[in-house]
């Protein structure tokens, strides 16, 4: 059971969370549009201070009026290869009302070493 801990406590270490969710060090979670709607504004130096490259970039956000891209698509360009970014267009139900959310997932390569 002792390992078992040290393990985790080892694991978390590298793990970057903004919403402070479970995860690993190979994801960098921004987390769900309802988690960060919040901290989405905080996300560019989250990813600068606590993610690296090689990490997965996992998050999804509200997608603004207009149908324009969501922040989280914004800052998957900036952070990641644009060959490595995948999206997915989805609805959700916030708070009552159905918006669409971009869910995003990508690999960081744009961080300075």
């Amino acid at each position: 059971m002792l390992a078992s801990l040290l393990i985790c406590a080892i694991e978390a270490a590298g793990a970057a969370s903004l919403v402070g969710g479970q995860t690993d060090d190979s994801v960098c979670d921004l987390g769900s549009a309802s988690q960060n709607a919040r901290k989405i504004y905080e996300a560019g130096d989250f990813i600068r201070a606590q993610c690296k490259n090689g990490q997965v970039l996992v998050g999804s956000g509200i997608v603004p009026a207009g149908g324009f891209d969501s922040e989280v698509v914004r800052l998957a360009r900036t952070f990641c290869r644009l060959a490595d970014i995948q999206t997915q267009r989805t609805q959700g139900n916030m708070a009552g009302l159905i918006m669409e959310i971009d869910e995003v997932r990508c690999i960081i390569g744009k961080l300075p070493t």
